[in-house]
């Protein structure tokens, strides 16, 4: 028997497996799925934004001028009149600070032609996706984290398997023992962090979830049909920590491609202890319409591999850095190797 102590880095545990250093069985004290802090560099398709509807929310790159998020980040699903108001994405950087990476405006928003029925608009609106077009490219040379769009698996190419392995990123996971506080307030992360997540049954690990959505869109005016096939349902085994508020837009990867995304917020607030989340694929029936007429717009400059990506996400795992406080995420660790870079307004 071989004891692996001091990692948690699934991708060398594999390595360990595949080239038999483990013949019998291993012992892996502590490993779980936790959320880590993400190599810096290592997600340059991830950036963030303040969301007037949903606090703050993440967008994926799918080229150096656009990204695509969540339309419940961008839209009012209970009101036809939107907030016009100037939106400034922050690009270029892992690291969530007033100072740090590049913001660029958003001139233009590109949300499917949704029906004007009411309740079916808002139906359709909790689980579609926007893009937003940047007013310009970031120059590699002033980013900190130079830009680069992932592919969207729109075509449903993914082949998606019971207990495939995938990954999600953003600024807040709820994690074992939180509290969900009794108005809508949840505490960011500031550094970027990734789970590996399982795809698992929806109606074992979500039926909560999916119960949960079609009561708060009963709520909302909807009392159609709700279709099932367009989502997946993705949980973490050890059940330590999910995606949760403050996450919104962010996107599930799976074979080195953004398939599916976090997009409906009226659900998820009291599904944060259920460690699951319900994830709408861009290969939907209902968004292949918007979807192929957005393709256009598609830039990827080179694939991400699968393999590659998932090592390219870990830090050194002989180093043991800490980026925030357990009890209080927000209050961090002084590191004085990290140097600010320059504010870049637009």
């Amino acid at each position: 028997m071989i004891r692996i102590d001091n990692t948690n880095n699934p991708v060398v545990i594999e390595q360990l497996l595949k080239n038999s250093l483990c013949p019998g069985a291993c012992f892996v004290p502590g490993f779980t799925r936790e959320p880590f802090k993400a190599r810096p560099g290592s997600l340059p398709f991830v950036v963030y934004f303040p969301s007037r509807y949903r606090g703050i929310c993440v967008g994926t790159l799918i080229s150096r001028s656009a990204a695509i998020t969540a339309a419940v980040c961008v839209t009012n699903p209970t009101s036809h009149i939107h907030d016009r108001r100037p939106i400034n994405v922050v690009t270029a950087t892992p690291y969530r600070h007033p100072r740090r990476g590049i913001r660029v405006q958003v001139t233009k928003i590109l949300i499917p032609n949704l029906s004007e029925v009411t309740g079916y608009r808002q139906y359709l609106m909790q689980k579609s996706a926007a893009v937003l077009m940047f007013k310009q490219a970031i120059p590699d040379v002033i980013a900190e984290v130079p830009l680069r769009p992932i592919d969207i698996d729109y075509l449903g190419d993914v082949q998606l398997t019971l207990q495939q392995e995938c990954f999600m990123a953003g600024w807040h996971f709820f994690y074992q023992g939180d509290k969900i506080f009794p108005v809508h307030k949840f505490l960011l992360q500031r550094n970027l962090r990734a789970q590996f997540v399982n795809t698992a049954k929806k109606g074992i690990w979500c039926e909560a979830l999916s119960l949960k959505f079609q009561k708060a869109l009963t709520n909302l005016g909807f009392h159609g049909y709700f279709e099932n096939t367009g989502s997946i349902c993705v949980r973490d085994p050890d059940r330590s920590a999910q995606p949760c508020h403050g996450m919104y837009g962010s996107t599930l990867v799976c074979e080195g491609k953004a398939v599916g995304m976090m997009m409906a917020p009226d659900a998820q607030w009291t599904n944060c202890t259920g460690f699951s989340n319900i994830i709408h694929l861009f290969s939907s029936k209902y968004l292949k319409d918007f979807m192929t007429c957005i393709s256009r717009l598609f830039d990827v400059e080179t694939s991400f591999d699968w393999k590659y990506l998932k090592q390219s996400l870990y830090e050194d795992v002989s180093l043991e850095e800490y980026d925030y406080v357990p009890v209080v995420y927000d209050k961090l660790i002084p590191n004085l190797k990290e140097s600010s870079s320059n504010e870049y307004e637009t």
